[in-house]
């Protein structure tokens, strides 16, 4: 429940106020192959560009953010729901939903890795585009 409140109060607060429109879902012209195409690339290579403290995100981290927040904790809620037995014997739609309990459990799983690889990757490229000023950012708000 830890992830559930502040989680929908993150997603309530920032559709209705606006930030989440404006700064992490990607604009039309953004998606294009070839822009994700170089971003990614500049990524592997570690070609990082230094931040600017504030919410200018790039196209991958404008796709992973939205992946994260609108695919990953909402699916880690629902199986996660779906395997606990209470909830299961109250709305038995939702073990049915992923097809069984040990399928909730697998996806749960697999949500639960690729959430863990996000964090890990995030953490290295806040490092690498300059720790100080993100951590200066993200405290003062700058």
């Amino acid at each position: 429940w830890f992830v559930v409140v502040p989680g929908a109060i993150y997603l309530l607060a920032g559709v209705f106020s606006g930030p989440l429109r404006r700064h992490l879902w990607p604009r039309q012209g953004e998606l294009q192959a070839q822009a994700l195409r170089t971003e990614l690339i500049n990524h592997v290579r570690l070609r990082i560009r230094q931040a600017t403290g504030g919410p200018e995100y790039g196209l991958l981290q404008k796709c992973g953010y939205c992946a994260v927040v609108f695919v990953l904790l909402p699916l880690m809620v629902l199986t996660g729901l779906a395997m606990s037995p209470t909830v299961a014997a109250a709305y038995p739609f939702l073990q049915s939903m992923w097809g069984g309990f040990q399928s909730a459990r697998t996806l749960h799983f697999f949500a639960f890795v690729a959430l863990v690889l996000f964090s890990i990757g995030h953490v290295a490229l806040v490092a690498k585009s300059g720790l100080k000023r993100q951590l200066q950012g993200m405290i003062r708000g700058r």
